[in-house]
């Protein structure tokens, strides 16, 4: 990097070098201008770029199409963030994600590729196909991977107004699923298609895999580190087992210790952090028109009210009483997942069930619901919320097959007051594949 690149022409540079890309420009231009210019570019500089390009009207969903090529046009050049010592402890977050991505790279490029060729090379060998298929549903099993980070980590971004980023990365995480479920369903078939159909399917979803291991641990890990407590990465933790791992066991308890606890208030928002909250703040204003119609900072994490209710003292509930014990053993019980979204659209609470269809972790409790979603879903909940807002709808209602094997019914309902005043949302969630197995009678 020479004297003359001031901060402010850096950025200029950044810009046109991302502009050139999104209006069609070639990969290996856009290369060459980054190399005759820069040496090494922070991540702050990369996403005040892409920051800028939407502010002068480009779709932040455009982002994700190009996702890969900006992460390959600056990759090998984005300067390290400073170690942080805790990510390298066994159990902490970091640490199970960077392993995972190990093992996922290690039956990328050592089992799966490799087994691919010699099968295209010798097309009557079974065992080669055979590994091919194992491969791929080991693959398959980077859902647990991507689910922890969207359900864990995504809302530590979301707390300090870091929204953008998720969403575009989501989008990417669903790609990806489908890219493999797609390689899968073709090394299945019988007979098989032709085998260039099959190479490049893999190699389709095996390259955006390794495209997204990049972003994770290049840019991803370093942005949250900017922002989150030792206090945040133990909620992580504490939330993880329940959605569960990508080919490695259950890691060992990690929880901070008592100096980083008492350290972290000293810590500020970096350059990074501001530069990204920023950002959030301006995409807002054009993705949650709906929910800023009913507060003004629907994308920030609202606080809870503090409220206490005896535990074994009964309360009225017409008709009869129950205690908070008896309450919450209900809710547990009950056969499906229900999740309270509040009069300002924030998630409030959800049934903890052992039976859960989709995971839900505690940091998910005072999010914006929207933000709780693919960005695919983003519009359909925004029109429902709409709707249920405006009082002209008080029901939504949706069926699908789950991985194929599951029947799964979800339902949206408005709740009023009786004075027809909106108090939220109740989401209804039920696995009905075994009840429509059912035939004739079995009376008590």
């Amino acid at each position: 990097m020479t004297s003359k690149h001031t901060a402010l022409t850096r950025q200029k540079t950044i810009v046109k070098i991302l502009k050139s890309l999104h209006n069609g420009g070639s990969f290996e231009e856009a290369k060459r201008m980054f190399n005759e210019e820069f040496e090494s570019v922070d991540v702050a500089e990369i996403t005040a770029a892409e920051r800028q390009l939407i502010a002068n009207g480009l779709n932040p969903m455009e982002i994700q199409n190009l996702c890969n090529v900006h992460a390959e046009v600056f990759k090998g050049s984005i300067t390290d963030q400073q170690a942080t010592p805790a990510f390298e402890t066994p159990g902490h977050p970091v640490k199970t994600m960077k392993l995972e991505n190990t093992i996922i790279s290690s039956l990328i490029n050592d089992e799966l590729l490799p087994c691919l060729k010699k099968w295209q090379q010798d097309g009557n060998n079974s065992e080669y196909l055979e590994r091919i298929q194992t491969a791929l549903a080991d693959l398959a099993t980077i859902d647990r991977h991507y689910t922890r980070k969207e359900n864990t980590l995504f809302p530590i971004m979301d707390k300090y107004g870091i929204t953008a980023p998720p969403k575009v990365m989501w989008g990417v995480d669903d790609k990806i699923r489908g890219l493999i479920s797609k390689a899968q369903k073709l090394v299945n078939q019988d007979p098989l298609p032709d085998k260039y159909a099959i190479e490049a399917a893999i190699e389709n979803a095996t390259q955006e895999v390794m495209a997204m291991i990049f972003k994770e641990e290049a840019i991803m890990i370093p942005m949250i580190d900017e922002v989150a407590t030792p206090k945040d990465w133990q909620i992580v933790r504490e939330d993880e087992d329940q959605i569960g791992y990508t080919l490695i066991s259950q890691p060992l308890p990690w929880k901070p210790t008592a100096e980083e606890l008492a350290a972290a208030p000293k810590k500020d928002q970096s350059k990074l952090a501001k530069e990204l909250n920023e950002m959030a703040m301006q995409l807002a204003a054009g993705d949650h028109q709906v929910n800023q119609q009913v507060t003004s900072n629907s994308n920030e994490r609202a606080p809870l009210p503090e409220t206490t209710l005896p535990e074994n003292e009964p309360f009225e509930i017409q008709p009869g009483s129950l205690n908070l014990t008896q309450l919450i053993a209900i809710f547990k019980t009950l056969p499906f997942d229900l999740t309270f979204v509040d009069h300002t659209d924030h998630v409030r609470w959800f049934s903890d069930t052992d039976h859960r269809i989709f995971p839900r972790t505690a940091s998910v409790i005072g999010r914006a619901v929207v933000n709780c979603h693919p960005p695919k879903s983003v519009d359909k909940v925004e029109k429902i919320l709409k709707d249920f807002h405006a009082g002209t709808q008080n029901k939504a209602e949706f069926w699908f097959e789950l991985h194929q094997e599951r029947f799964i019914h979800i339902e949206y309902y408005a709740l009023h007051d009786e004075a027809g005043k909106y108090l939220g949302c109740l989401e209804v969630s039920q696995d009905l594949t075994d009840l429509r197995k059912l035939k004739g009678e079995k009376r008590l």
